[in-house]
């Protein structure tokens, strides 16, 4: 089926508000918002999501390649992680 997830939380680096389409357990369309100071394009991150399974597993394979607080600040990984699923 296809659904859609919102989850925001406020970290000590700032708010982030993260938004999945999901069909078929892959995810179509990942948009990140918030008031956080990364240095990278964030469009980056969710670029990267896209085409993943929506599976928590998969989703880490992919932010283990990536730097997650060179976009998001001093938000890491395993927070982002805990966010999104």
């Amino acid at each position: 089926p296809k659904f859609n997830i919102q989850h925001s939380h406020k970290f000590d680096g700032g708010l982030v508000d993260v938004r999945l389409d999901v069909h078929k357990g892959i995810i179509e369309q990942c948009t990140i918002y918030g008031d956080f100071f990364g240095v990278g394009d964030v469009k980056e991150l969710e670029d990267q999501l896209q085409g993943v399974r929506y599976e928590r597993q998969a989703i880490d394979e992919v932010l283990s390649d990536l730097d997650v607080s060179h976009y998001l600040g001093k938000i890491t990984k395993e927070d982002f992680l805990g966010l999104i699923y």
